[in-house]
């Protein structure tokens, strides 16, 4: 095996296990569902819908796939995860015609090319952004959109959101202002909204997608174009 492929083949692996059964209990305990309800992806979608409401759509870290089931009623949708587990549980929930694979963003192993690509609270995961961010444009047809939320750690609510994250694997706890900036290498941001969530008592997921308070949301959602000079 040529060494890159092996460095790659090691990196994806490494990955899988980080990303297996226990970070998923650990990150959701037995409330995946709860904690990401249809409304939420729905309102993704509308955000997106200003650009784009059909195509194809590769959702990078589909983890359970439960965006897909959504998106596929307007998209031709793929999915892709490093996380084997994930995409057995994604495999039982999804309808056969949806395309998972196995991969690392960063060395995605395909070349087609999509009209979308989403990345929901991934890139915060993915050491080399410089790297992550190329691969999703090289992927992305002319004209095509990334759409990405990640946690944000400014404002007057950064000091809550970095003491209540325990997740181990966000490399990056970094500002809006960070996630604008890095996006702009590449892309064009066409839409900058706030989300407010919050998981309450086991049981009420709050999930509201807020332009006026973007400044102060605890995550964002970003849209952003693909340019044709990067």
């Amino acid at each position: 095996m040529p060494s890159a492929t092996a460095a790659i083949f090691s990196a994806v692996t490494d990955a899988a296990r980080t990303f297996g059964a226990s970070y998923f209990a650990g990150a959701y305990g037995p409330h995946y569902a709860r904690r990401n309800p249809p409304r939420k992806w729905r309102s993704f979608l509308r955000e997106l819908a200003r650009f784009r409401t059909e195509g194809d759509l590769l959702d990078v870290g589909c983890a359970y796939g439960l965006f897909l089931r959504e998106a596929s009623a307007r998209f031709r949708c793929s999915g892709c995860d490093v996380s084997a587990h994930a995409l057995e549980v994604a495999r039982t929930l999804l309808p056969p015609e949806i395309p998972l694979f196995a991969a690392q963003l960063g060395d995605l192993p395909t070349t087609r090319r999509y009209d979308v690509v989403t990345c929901f609270d991934v890139l915060e995961h993915v050491r080399d952004l410089p790297r992550a961010l190329a691969d999703v444009r090289a992927h992305l047809r002319p004209g095509g959109f990334l759409v990405a939320t990640m946690p944000v750690y400014d404002g007057p609510l950064g000091w809550l959101v970095d003491r209540l994250d325990h997740d181990a694997t966000h490399v990056h706890r970094r500002s809006r202002a960070f996630w604008l900036e890095q996006l702009g290498t590449g892309f064009a941001v066409r839409r900058f909204t706030g989300i407010w969530r919050y998981f309450a008592f086991g049981r009420w997921y709050l999930n509201a997608v807020s332009r006026s308070t973007r400044r102060i949301t605890p995550a964002i959602l970003l849209v952003a174009q693909r340019r044709e000079s990067p």
